[in-house]
């Protein structure tokens, strides 16, 4: 099949919350559908840094310590800020922000479009920072409010490698479920 030319899209978000066992490794639970999903940026965290001696460059230093990632949405789901964010529900029906509660670990799925292909991409070891919300009077106009999730995806151990993400293209064996099971680890011959 044809590689994507244009990339375009973002829908089918999902997260699974992970746990890390008594020896270091990690699990994944059954994912959740987050809806309303409206933009995803990603930056590495990291960069290059030129190496000089005898009036040239004699090396680069390349650092990829994970990414940052951006996403915003429409809406958050009070399952996710349960979930991760450590909100508690209360026998009311009330919703309560606890401030001191435990950072949560979490995969961010995410598919996006293509001209040729979708593709569809697990982020490991996610964390997220508490959100902030705003609201505005409706005017002669109406504008949906939106939430920024600022999440951090750094690397898991993968066998000899460290890994950020996985993605999964159109004609993959796994792709039908990709994002509908819980993530695996991939694994890397080498």
């Amino acid at each position: 099949m044809a590689n994507n030319k244009v990339t375009f899209g973002l829908t089918n978000v999902h997260y699974s919350l992970a746990t890390q066992g008594n020896d270091g490794t990690w699990t994944f639970a059954t994912p959740v559908r987050l809806l309303g999903a409206q933009e995803f940026t990603s930056d590495i965290v990291g960069g290059s840094t030129p190496v000089y001696a005898d009036d040239s460059v004699i090396a680069t230093l390349v650092q990829n310590a994970g990414r940052t990632v951006t996403l915003k949405l429409t809406e958050l789901s009070d399952e996710f800020k349960t979930d991760i964010l450590g909100y508690k529900k209360l026998e009311n029906g009330n919703l309560v922000e606890i401030n001191n509660a435990p950072v949560k670990t979490f995969a961010l799925g995410v598919e996006f479009q293509g001209d040729a292909k979708a593709r569809r991409v697990w982020f490991y070891l996610c964390t997220v920072t508490p959100i902030s919300e705003s609201s505005k009077s409706k005017t002669d106009s109406v504008e949906a409010n939106a939430i920024t999730l600022n999440i951090t995806a750094r690397p898991i151990q993968t066998g000899n490698y460290l890994t950020t993400h996985v993605i999964s293209s159109v004609g993959d064996s796994n792709y039908g479920t990709f994002l509908d099971v819980a993530p695996v680890l991939p694994v890397i011959e080498g």
